[in-house]
C-alpha cells in the first residue's frame, strides 16, 4: 500500500488537489478489489491480477472439466455394465433351469403330460433369454448392437430371428484405451454363430493389385530404390506407387545404361529383366529409409545375382475389390451355375453368374433371402458365414455346378470325416459284420466293411473299386449335381437299387442314404438310371442359446435321447460362454470403479491446487481491507484540511 506524500514545498492548489484526489481513487480502487476478493473469494479475478497464476488456473481448470466429464461417462458406463449384469443373470438362471430339464427328459419312462411340462419348462427359458436379449438400457440395446433401439430378436411364426448386429460402444473413462460399454449378442448368447469358414481363395496378383494387400495382408512399403547396370545407379522414385502395376510402369519406361527394362506381373511374382533379353548386370537396391525392394523380393545388391530378378511369394490377400478371375492362384473360378442355401425346408438360390468381385459375391449371398450374413476374413482369405435364425439347419450345396466348392463353403464335401457326422456323434458300426449293403438292380450285391473308412471319400472309393462292381451295371456314385448328399444310380434292372444297414449299424443313415428310424432305401428310375439320391449327411446347427433350447424343446417332445444327451453338451457351452461374458462384465466394471475412484481423487487434488492458485485468504483479505480504509480515511481528512487554505497560509 502506497501513499502520495503531502508536498512541503509551495505549489498550486490544483497540483495539491490533483495528487490528494489521485491517492484516494486509487484507495478506493484498493478498497473495491478487496471487497471483490471477500465476496468472490478469489484472488485472481482477471489475468492481469496475477498473470502466473492465472496461467496456471487456466490449465487446472481444464484438468477439472476433462475429470469431471469422465467421472461423468463412467457413472454412465455403471448403469451399463449394471443393467448388461442383470441381462446376463437371467440368461443364466434359465440356462440353468434348461439344462435341468434336460436332465429330467432322458429318462425313459416318462408319459406325454411329462414331457409336454418338461417342455413347457423349456419354453419359459426360451422367454427369459429371449427377454434378456431385447434388454434395453436408455434406449440402446444391451446384447444386441449399441445404438440400435429396436429388437435385436423376433419371431417370425415359430423361429427367432437375429436382427441386431455386433456393434461395440466406447466411452471414455480415464486414461488409455477407451472402454468398451456392451456386450455383444454372439459374445453371450451366441447368436450371429459362424456357421461356416470357407477354404483359402488364393488370389492371384495383377496390375491392379494394391501394394497395401500383398504380403498376405502385411503390405509393401513404397519408397526409393536405386539400379544399375554396373556403372552408375539410377534412383527411381516409387512413393506415390498404389499397385504393383504401377511400379512396373515406372520401371517399364526406365532405361538403364542405354537398355530397356522388361517387367513381368506372374500370378505371385513379378520378374525383372533386360527387355533385349542378353546377360549383363542389374543391381537393386534400397535407398536409405527405404524397403520396397527388400518387400517386393527383388533386392539385388551389388547384382550379384545375373538377371531376370524374379521377386516371388507376394500372396497378395482377398479383398472385396479381389477379381474372380484372379482367384485360385489366377486360374479364376466358374460361378455361372450359382449355389444353393438350405435353411429348413427352404432353398434359396444364389445366382453369380454377373459375379466380377468378391463384394459381387458377398451382396448376392446377403441379398438372397435366406437368413444368413457372409463376409470375408480378409486375413486369410476365407468367406464366412454366419446364421441369424435359430432352430433351423443350414448347409450350402451346388446347383448343377461346382460354384460352392470353388468359393471354398460347400458344407458336405468327400472329405468330411465319418467321426464328425450326426452331429458330432459319429458312426455305429458293427465290428462283426457288414455294415452297408448295396443290391443292384441286377441283383448283384456289394458289401462293405466301414471300419478302415475314415472320410465320405473312402467311402465312396470303396464303392467305386468294389471288385463286383466292375461291369456295365456297376453302380455309380458321386455328390449330388444339387445341394448335398451322395448320389447312387445303377442302369434300371429287374429290381430297384437298394442300400441295407445292419441292425447295430447306422452307416446308411448316418450317410444321409437311408432315413432315420429305417434299415433300407430303395432307389427310383430317373429316365435311364435308377438312382438313390441321399440328403445332406453335414447339416449345420445354427448355434447360439436359443438354437439349442429350441431344439431341446422338440427333442424333448420327440422323447430323441440321443439328441437330448447332445444338447445337454452345448447347453453347458452356452452356460460358459453367458458366464464368462457376465465375469469380464464385471471385471469391466470393478476396472471402471476404480479408474472413477482415481479420476475423481486427481479432480480433489487438481481444485485443492487451483484454490492455492486463485482463492483469497480471507484473514489478509480483511487486514488488507482495514489497512487500505484507514488510508482512504487519511487521504479524506488531508483534503478536507486542504480544502479549507486560504492566501494567509501561505504568507
Amino acid at each position: 500500500m502506497s501513499l502520495l506524500p503531502v508536498s512541503a514545498t509551495r505549489t498550486s492548489s490544483s497540483l495539491t488537489s490533483q495528487r490528494l484526489l489521485y491517492q484516494l481513487t486509487s484507495d478506493q480502487l484498493a478498497v473495491q478489489r478487496q471487497y471483490d476478493q471477500l465476496s468472490s473469494g478469489r484472488r485472481v479475478l482477471r489475468l492481469s491480477d496475477d498473470p502466473a497464476a492465472a496461467n496456471r488456473a487456466l490449465g487446472l481448470n481444464r484438468g477439472i472439466d476433462r475429470g469431471e466429464q469422465l467421472v461423468r461417462n463412467a457413472n454412465a458406463v455403471s448403469g451399463f455394465y449394471q443393467a448388461s449384469d442383470d441381462a446376463l443373470s437371467r440368461v443364466n438362471t434359465a440356462l440353468i433351469n434348461a439344462r435341468a430339464a434336460a436332465v429330467e427328459g432322458v429318462g425313459t419312462i416318462i408319459s406325454d403330460d411329462e414331457r409336454e411340462a418338461i417342455a413347457m419348462s423349456v419354453r419359459e427359458s426360451i422367454q427369459t433369454i429371449f427377454a434378456a436379449g431385447n434388454s434395453m438400457f436408455r434406449d440402446q440395446q444391451l446384447l444386441g448392437g449399441i445404438l440400435d433401439a429396436g429388437n435385436a430378436f423376433q419371431y417370425d411364426e415359430s423361429d427367432i430371428v437375429f436382427t441386431g448386429h455386433g456393434a461395440v460402444g466406447h466411452s471414455e473413462v480415464g486414461a488409455g484405451t477407451p472402454t468398451a460399454i456392451n456386450v455383444t449378442a454372439s459374445e453371450t448368447l451366441g447368436a450371429f454363430a459362424m456357421i461356416l469358414e470357407g477354404e483359402p481363395l488364393n488370389a492371384a496378383l495383377d496390375h491392379s493389385t494394391r501394394l497395401v494387400d500383398m504380403r498376405s495382408g502385411k503390405g509393401v512399403e513404397t519408397g526409393v530404390i536405386r539400379i544399375s547396370g554396373g556403372t552408375e545407379y539410377t534412383e527411381v522414385d516409387l512413393r506415390t506407387a498404389a499397385s504393383i502395376g504401377d511400379v512396373a510402369d515406372v520401371l517399364n519406361a526406365l532405361e538403364i545404361d542405354g537398355r530397356k527394362l522388361d517387367v513381368k506381373v506372374f500370378d505371385d511374382s513379378i520378374q525383372i529383366d533386360y527387355a533385349d533379353g542378353l546377360p549383363g548386370t542389374l543391381a537393386i537396391e534400397d535407398m536409405p529409409g527405404s524397403s520396397l525392394a527388400s518387400d517386393l523380393s527383388i533386392q539385388n545388391t551389388g547384382g550379384m545375382s545375373a538377371p531376370p530378378i524374379i521377386g516371388d511369394s507376394l500372396s497378395p490377400r482377398v479383398t472385396t475389390n479381389t477379381k474372380i478371375e484372379d482367384l485360385a492362384h489366377g486360374v479364376g473360378l466358374d460361378l455361372s451355375s450359382g449355389i444353393t442355401i438350405n435353411q429348413g425346408s427352404q432353398t434359396f438360390t444364389v445366382d453369380l453368374s454377373e459375379a466380377e468381385t468378391m463384394g459381387d459375391v458377398l451382396i448376392a449371398i446377403n441379398r438372397s433371402e435366406a437368413d444368413i450374413q457372409a463376409s470375408l476374413n480378409e486375413s486369410e482369405g476365407r468367406i464366412q458365414l454366419r446364421s441369424l435364425r435359430s432352430g433351423v439347419d443350414y448347409s450350402i450345396g451346388e446347383n448343377n455346378g461346382n460354384a460352392a466348392r470353388s468359393l471354398g463353403i460347400r458344407s458336405a464335401t468327400e472329405q468330411t470325416t465319418l467321426d464328425s457326422l450326426g452331429r458330432g456323434r459319429g458312426m455305429v458300426l458293427n465290428s462283426d459284420t457288414i455294415d452297408l449293403t448295396i443290391v443292384r438292380p441286377d441283383g448283384q450285391t456289394l458289401e462293405f466293411d466301414l471300419e478302415s473308412a475314415i472320410t465320405v471319400d473312402d467311402v465312396m472309393t470303396m464303392i467305386r473299386d468294389h471288385p463286383d462292381n466292375q461291369d456295365a451295371q456297376k453302380v455309380l456314385v458321386s455328390l449330388n449335381l444339387v445341394g448335398n448328399g451322395i448320389e447312387l444310380q445303377a442302369p434300371p434292372g429287374a429290381a430297384p437299387l437298394t442300400v441295407r444297414q445292419s441292425e447295430i449299424s447306422n452307416a446308411g443313415t448316418r450317410l444321409g442314404l437311408i432315413p432315420n428310424g429305417q434299415n433300407e432305401a430303395q432307389g427310383v428310375t430317373v429316365g435311364p438310371v435308377n438312382k438313390i439320391a441321399g440328403i445332406d449327411y453335414m447339416p449345420l446347427d445354427a448355434g447360439g442359446a436359443l438354437d439349442t433350447l429350441t431344439r431341446l424343446e422338440k427333442a424333448i417332445l420327440d422323447g430323441d435321447i440321443p439328441e437330448i444327451e447332445r444338447l445337454q453338451q452345448r447347453i453347458d457351452e452356452d452356460f460358459d460362454r453367458s458366464t464368462s461374458a457376465r465375469s469380464r462384465v464385471g471385471i469391466w466394471s470393478r476396472n471402471l470403479e476404480d479408474m472413477r475412484d482415481a479420476t475423481g481423487d486427481q479432480v480433489v487434488q487438481m481444485k485443492s491446487q487451483l484454490s492455492d492458485e486463485v482463492d483469497a485468504d480471507l484473514a489478509t483479505v480483511i487486514s488488507e481491507v482495514n489497512r487500505r480504509q484507514i488510508a482512504m480515511e487519511a487521504s479524506m481528512r488531508i483534503i478536507g484540511q486542504m480544502s479549507q487554505l486560504t492566501l494567509l497560509n501561505f504568507l
